[in-house]
């Protein structure tokens, strides 16, 4: 800016008071090209910003800025720029290396993971799934009812929080699938992501565990049975083999022993009925029932029951009455039956009391508990309870917690117990 005012000064001059021509015409020219570089040197600086600023909304901050001799203001400008394309170099590459780690945990968890737009549209499949479905790449979730309709049905109805168990065949091969679905949004687009665990080797142990528990259980109640009537079997034939039978005491003994081995076959009647109970448990038929309402008809139905033992029963009803869909019948079946071994537990106990509570949980699930201030149960037989056929009662069958807790899994709900020395919870979750 100083020389080009001083070559305008310098023109100025020799145009109004000298003759020299020529060095009026180098004068000007000399004029004419530094607005030319002034220009120049101004245009570069603005070319310089918009690229940076272009660089930036392309996310390439490979460029660099030399400002060594453009003057201390644009090195301080120019310093700012590879400072700040220096800062999102960094910013960058820790995305990428958390984009690679992600990539590699997804690629190699155990868990198959599914995850596509709302319009059905595939955008991840990782490495398990595709080695469970035996396909490279899914480009929409229709393709999976080539492969597998129930699956496909699975996918399109699990809601976002629910779990569920698949049966599906693939590759001539059965597989239980757990799924579990969640919702999220992507930059105002939906997704929706299904991870599914082949837990068919794990069913498979547990059910040979119960299997073996159970048989263990059956042959136990069987031989206990089938034993004394083979002895008393033996017994009568021996009598009926002997030469004289006829006399009043041999008539008497067989009646005894006749009477015994009716006795033991009615006992192993019912405990097949029982059985049979165990594996008929019927499909709930849902309808709308009240907290408070269930709770204060149990109250009732219990109250002869109560008075009689000295018992008292404390109900925790809601502070506002809420409603849940479940079987009326099946529901009171399992909280009879809760309430039946409270009240056998305090047996003989001063101060007895039995506790009815209702309340939904954070997640919004119905919880109901059935409380007693018992003895407890001990820890070695807390794992057996839900155990078929096994009791601590010298009448008891042993299905009545094994057959509440088929009934709460038919609801999609659940049923556990916590119990420490005077204190045991049964809790209903649906």
């Amino acid at each position: 800016m100083l020389l080009i005012a001083t070559g305008a000064f310098a023109l100025m001059y020799c145009i109004f008071f000298t003759q020299m021509y020529v060095v009026t015409f180098l004068t000007g020219l000399a004029v004419i090209g530094l607005v030319v570089e002034m220009i120049h040197y101004i245009d570069r600086t603005n070319r310089d910003i918009a690229s940076f600023l272009l660089s930036m909304r392309h996310d390439d901050f490979s460029t660099s800025f030399n400002s060594t001799r453009m003057g201390r203001s644009f090195r301080e400008l120019y310093g700012s720029f590879n400072e700040i394309t220096e800062v999102f170099q960094r910013i960058r590459a820790e995305k990428e290396t958390n984009f690679q780690y992600l990539q590699t945990v997804v690629k190699h968890v155990n868990v198959g993971l599914l995850c596509f737009e709302e319009n059905g549209e595939v955008q991840l499949m990782n490495r398990t799934l595709q080695q469970l479905l035996n396909k490279p790449y899914l480009t929409h979730i229709h393709a999976l009812e080539k492969i597998a309709p129930e699956l496909l049905e699975g996918v399109r109805t699990l809601q976002p929080g629910e779990r569920e168990l698949v049966k599906v065949t693939l590759q001539g091969e059965v597989h239980q699938l757990a799924m579990r679905a969640v919702e999220f949004k992507l930059q105002d687009t939906p997704y929706k992501l299904i991870s599914m665990q082949d837990i068919q080797g794990e069913l498979e142990v547990n059910e040979l565990e119960a299997w073996q528990k159970l048989i263990r259980i059956l042959t136990h109640e069987i031989m206990n049975s089938v034993s004394p009537i083979v002895s008393l079997t033996a017994t009568i034939q021996d009598m009926l083999q002997e030469d004289e039978v006829a006399d009043s005491e041999s008539i008497t003994d067989m009646r005894d022993a006749v009477g015994a081995i009716n006795k033991r076959s009615q006992g192993l009647l019912h405990f097949t009925e029982a059985y049979r109970d165990l594996t008929r448990v019927p499909v709930p038929q849902l309808q709308t029932i009240s907290a408070k309402e269930l709770l204060e008809g149990l109250e009732v139905l219990f109250r002869a029951n109560l008075d009689e033992k000295g018992v008292k029963m404390d109900l925790h009803l809601p502070a506002k009455d809420f409603s849940f869909q479940a079987d009326p019948e099946l529901l009171e079946q399992v909280l009879i039956n809760l309430i039946k071994n409270a009240l056998d537990a305090l047996e003989g106990l001063p101060l007895a009391t039995v506790s009815l509570a209702a309340q939904m949980n954070e997640q919004g699930k119905t919880q109901l508990t059935v409380s007693d201030n018992g003895p407890g149960i001990s820890p070695e037989l807390l794992e057996q309870i839900f155990v078929p056929f096994f009791t601590t009662k010298g009448t008891g069958s042993g299905i009545g917690l094994s057959l509440s807790r088929q009934i709460m899994r038919r609801h999609k709900g659940s049923l556990s117990v916590q119990s420490v020395p005077g204190r045991t919870t049964f809790t209903v979750q649906l």
